[in-house]
């Protein structure tokens, strides 16, 4: 909290409203969080209490401190231990220009076409067959799909969901120099709402 609040002193009027902080409590009370920040004036980041709220469960957060960064198209970019990212200001501002962040907790890390190094040897994941790929979409959109949208459960449940949809794409590229296909598949949560 005290990083947090040197960070908005020092940088807040550059960044202005385009960097947000928005601390989430998880205290027993609401009064605790605000007698703790009021006499420490750390009044800079937005101040929220859980209160009876499953976002811990809805985030997956298994422990705190816990740090969420959302790039400026409103995408999660890390999610994790705030000691995985060594300079808060420089994320800010990458993710101000328009740059990716890289390293533990972030996409980049689980990308599925990067090379991964392993016992000092490169290694590749292994070929998507497209024929499987596709099937699965089909299989999913025709069968699995239509069950979650009938199971009143699911919705139920769905409500709470800080993602309204989710989206599969699937990517095929034929390179004709080298006469080989290569593949991506990515499945995007969006996320709406304020």
């Amino acid at each position: 909290m005290a990083h947090n609040e040197a960070m908005l002193a020092k940088r807040g009027t550059e960044w202005g409203d385009k960097v947000k902080i928005l601390c989430i409590s998880i205290d027993q009370t609401a009064d605790a969080v605000v007698k703790h920040v009021d006499a420490k004036d750390w009044n800079r980041p937005i101040h929220y209490h859980r209160a009876k709220s499953d976002c811990s469960e809805q985030y997956a957060v298994r422990g705190v401190p816990n740090v969420m960064l959302v790039d400026t198209t409103g995408k999660i970019v890390f999610k994790g231990h705030p000691a995985n990212r060594p300079n808060l200001e420089q994320d800010f501002d990458d993710l101000l220009a328009g740059k990716p962040i890289t390293g533990a907790g972030t996409e980049s890390e689980n990308k599925p076409d990067e090379k991964k190094e392993e016992d000092g040897e490169k290694k590749e994941d292994k070929a998507l067959d497209p024929a499987k790929c596709l099937a699965f979409i089909d299989k999913f959109k025709e069968e699995y799909g239509t069950a979650l949208q009938k199971d009143e459960k699911v919705a139920e449940n769905a409500k709470k969901m800080p993602r309204a949809f989710c989206v599969m794409v699937y990517e095929e590229s034929y390179d004709v120099t080298t006469e080989k296909s290569s593949i991506d598949w990515k499945n995007y949560r969006v996320l709406v709402g304020p």
